[in-house]
């Protein structure tokens, strides 16, 4: 086809595409046939790219690639090298980065090993250490794009607070990973990137709207994310890739410094989180944000310090409550599987588990749906015309179910009345009952084939209550998870959105084939620290589980 007859936007997202695949060294570049399977976890340790050693740098924790770095065990510019090579493969299998800065990283790092020889001492706490970041945060001299063709070429001229929090620590910034067309979505897909997909499944989706950064994290390409949420979007793609990802409470973390439509609106705030292979690098995120007082930065932040929450402090019987249906869409057999999972093991570990009421989800879920789209979606709409910037197909089911009326002033005093009211419902829920927690899945299916994932519900209603929520992964699917198979029945549908979940799962396991499956625990807002001790308590019990399932295996083996 002659240029002139390309879309401009499809000539844009043409020139986007070039300008990434240019980036990488034909020595990094993958092997014909290299992706001729669904699952692509295996290939850094297939291609040839990688040294062993590069692999076993990139499949460290951060917390000990720092101390390996302060031992001088490794260079920064090994570690980073590394990082930028399996990035580079990540996104050969996964379309999951929006702009490469391998040679800027590289040069940073050979100056942080500069700076250690001649002092002795570290640039800072994260000296050294690879990060990622989503590519609509801010980063100096990158584009910040949100997925919309029309901000193409918007260059950021400073960097984000937690960017220059991170900077400063002496994190190396290697890439910025991609997120959907507007944000606004369950899927990590747009006209300007293309569609993101999952490592474990090329025909499943990582999730949106930090959908780049799970893939990429899932592939060890990074070790540290900076990812965003605003209704799920570090929780979802961290539940669908099989990682970790926290979304902290409103004005916790440093927020300052990012592009997206519907600037300035606070009905609902998001938050920036940390995204990872392990809680340890979750706390070391959050408390390297702290530590900085970001609160002297950006006064809209509560002055609270990273307080250390040892799980020794905490209860050593907690209270669970689990929600295993949140009143709208009953989730697959393979997340009630995960869900029984984590409770049989709790149990076992004398853990008091109850059932939590569910009552108050739908008219939280609805309210949410509302402060979304209070001007009737009419901001995304310009930026998404069909000439410019075409709806992607997620956008067009927003568009035609949630944005569909525009509130007055007067409709948006009212919307703030209604918020009040179900926080208190919740608030008095969580004393009544006890619970130090809540358990549940993150989404009603684990990571969900193309356009199909729909519903929020068991996401977005905790950004509506300002509740942090941190995901952990349990497993993946099994053939044994059907609606028989996992001993939970399926249920009449309570909605057309149940009905349609329902029906997406009649192939039964085969289709999510790989998928990991997660859990999500909710806590009290502004109790991250509580939260995450009590995570690292199931995480180490699921852990436990799993080094004793593989020891019987390989003794059966044998």
């Amino acid at each position: 086809m002659p240029v002139a007859d390309i879309p401009v936007w499809q000539q844009a997202a043409n020139e986007r595409r070039e300008q990434i695949e240019s980036a990488i060294p034909a020595a990094w570049v993958l092997p014909p046939g290299a992706l001729s399977f669904k699952n692509s976890m295996m290939l850094p340790h297939t291609t040839g790219i990688m040294t062993k050693k590069e692999l076993k740098i990139t499949e460290c924790r951060a917390v000990d690639l720092l101390e390996l770095m302060r031992s001088k065990s490794y260079s920064a510019v090994e570690v980073t090298t590394a990082f930028c090579k399996r990035a580079a493969i990540a996104h050969q299998a996964t379309n999951c980065i929006a702009h490469i800065m391998f040679s800027e990283a590289i040069i940073q790092a050979r100056e942080l090993d500069k700076y250690l020889e001649a002092t002795g001492n570290l640039q800072g706490p994260l000296h050294g250490l690879p990060i990622s970041v989503k590519e609509h945060i801010f980063l100096r001299g990158t584009p910040a794009t949100s997925g919309l063709v029309a901000w193409k070429d918007n260059i950021s001229e400073e960097d984000a607070l937690i960017v220059k929090i991170f900077r400063e620590a002496g994190a190396v910034f290697h890439v910025k990973t991609t997120n959907p067309q507007t944000l606004m979505s369950l899927e990590t897909n747009s006209n300007l990137f293309g569609r993101t997909t999952n490592p474990y499944n090329r025909n499943l989706t990582s999730g949106g709207s930090s959908g780049g950064e799970s893939a990429l994290i899932a592939m060890c390409g990074s070790v540290l994310g900076i990812g965003t949420d605003i209704g799920g979007s570090i929780r979802v793609p961290s539940a669908f890739a099989g990682g970790y990802g926290l979304k902290g409470s409103i004005a916790r973390l440093p927020h300052g410094g990012l592009s997206g439509l519907h600037a300035g609106m606070e009905a609902i705030i998001g938050c920036v989180g940390p995204m990872a292979n392990s809680l340890a690098d979750i706390n070391l995120f959050c408390k390297v944000a702290l530590d900085y007082q970001p609160w002297r930065h950006e006064p809209s932040l509560m002055p609270l310090p990273w307080r250390p929450h040892p799980v020794e402090i905490i209860p050593k019987r907690l209270r669970i409550g689990v929600m295993w249906h949140d009143g709208m869409v009953q989730p697959h057999p393979p997340v009630l599987s995960a869900l029984q999972h984590a409770v049989d093991i709790l149990r076992s570990a004398g853990h008091e588990i109850i059932t939590w009421d569910s009552t108050h989800m739908k008219e939280t879920f609805k309210w949410i749906n509302n402060a979304y789209f209070m001007d009737g979606g009419d901001e995304f709409r310009d930026f998404t015309d069909p000439s410019t910037d075409p709806a992607v197909p997620y956008m067009s089911f927003m568009y035609d179910t949630y944005a569909t009326k525009r509130y007055t002033l007067e409709e948006s005093w009212r919307m703030n009345v209604e918020h009040d009211r179900v926080r208190k419902l919740y608030a008095e829920q969580l004393r009544s009952t006890g619970v130090d927690v809540i358990l549940c899945p993150t989404h009603p299916s684990v990571a969900a084939a193309h356009n199909e994932a729909r519903h929020w519900g068991y996401s977005a209603v905790f950004n509506a209550l300002d509740l942090p929520g941190v995901v952990l992964p349990v497993g993946q699917v099994k053939k044994t998870h059907t609606w028989d198979g996992v001993g939970i029945g399926k249920t009449e549908p309570v909605s057309e959105m149940d009905a349609y979940y329902q029906r997406l799962y009649d192939d039964g396991p085969i289709k999510y084939e790989d998928a990991p499956t997660s859990v999500q625990l909710v806590g009290e807002r502004l109790q991250e620290e509580k939260l995450l001790a009590m995570a690292e308590v199931l995480d180490v019990l699921l852990k436990r589980h799993r080094k004793g399932v593989a020891l019987a295996e390989s003794i059966d083996n044998l």
